[in-house]
Order: structure tokens, then C-alpha cells, then sequence
């Protein structure tokens, strides 16, 4: 007769119970991080010039969440509203749904969280059928180089 297999069998299931656990407590332990606050960046899309972007974001209703809106800036000017949601590892889902052109554009980067807050990573757009794709960056609170030349009162003397 078999009697130290049940204590071998417990010893597993306790110790797969204490991974679980600990896991759940890990994951538990992402805090979340406050989107709120005005953005500036640039996305470039394959084989196009630069595009400004501007986001005002705010707290959502579920922690991790943030919503707003998003300006794209280039010869015309597009309006989406923004739903984003943080996830594991300082990953970032922004989904701009619905824009002013008609497109819907899903932005997925990586949080930076030092010095300057910076969101940076790919998106892909598509507007009737087609998926365009590219990379942008976003940054909390910042100025795109050059933004203010045209303003009188932000020039220099």
C-alpha cells in the first residue's frame, strides 16, 4: 500500500495555492497611475511627415482608467475621444473612438514615469477598411519644440 502519495499530493496543491496567491498579490500591487492633466506628443505614420497631438485626460470611473480627448494636428486638424486604460508592466491601451474624420485609432505604448512622464509605443489606424500604422509618443504637460513661435506672447524679447 501506497500512504506517502496523499501527503506529496497535499504538499503540491498547498504550494500551487501559495503561487496562486502570490501572483494574484502581485498583480494586486500595480498601483494605478494618474493620466489626469494636459499631453503633448507626435505620431508619424509609414511614409508620412509628422503629426502633432494634444490630449486632455482625465481620472475614469474604474481604477486604471483615464478618458478625454485627443487632437491630431498636421495640414487639417481631427478630434477623437479618448478611452485609455492602464495595464500590467506600464502598459497603456488608448482606443480613439469616435473621430471627427471618420477613422478609429488604437494606441498602444509603454508608461515612463520618471523624470517626465511619457507615454511612447505604436498605434494603428483605420479609416474606411484600410489600417495605417505608425508610432507616436506622448508627454504629460510638455511642448512640442517650436510650438509657440507664432504666439507673440510667448516669444522672447
Amino acid at each position: 500500500m501506497r500512504t506517502s502519495g496523499f501527503g506529496s499530493r497535499r504538499r503540491v496543491a498547498a504550494l500551487g495555492i501559495a503561487l496562486l496567491a502570490g501572483t494574484v498579490a502581485a498583480l494586486a500591487q500595480t498601483t494605478p497611475y494618474d493620466f489626469t492633466g494636459h499631453w503633448t506628443g507626435s505620431a508619424t505614420q509609414t511614409g508620412k511627415s509628422p503629426v502633432t497631438l494634444a490630449a486632455d485626460f482625465t481620472t475614469g470611473t474604474v481604477p486604471k482608467t483615464f478618458t478625454g480627448t485627443l487632437t491630431a494636428t498636421s495640414d487639417m486638424t481631427s478630434t477623437c475621444t479618448a478611452k485609455g486604460r492602464q495595464k500590467r508592466h506600464q502598459k497603456v491601451k488608448i482606443v480613439l473612438n469616435p473621430c471627427d474624420d471618420g477613422s478609429h485609432i488604437l494606441l498602444s505604448g509603454k508608461l515612463d514615469t520618471t523624470a517626465q512622464p511619457t507615454i511612447m509605443g505604436h498605434f494603428a489606424r483605420v479609416e474606411k477598411g484600410k489600417v495605417k500604422r505608425g508610432t507616436f509618443t506622448l508627454a504629460r504637460g510638455a511642448s512640442p519644440s517650436g510650438a509657440f513661435l507664432d504666439d507673440p506672447e510667448r516669444s522672447a524679447p
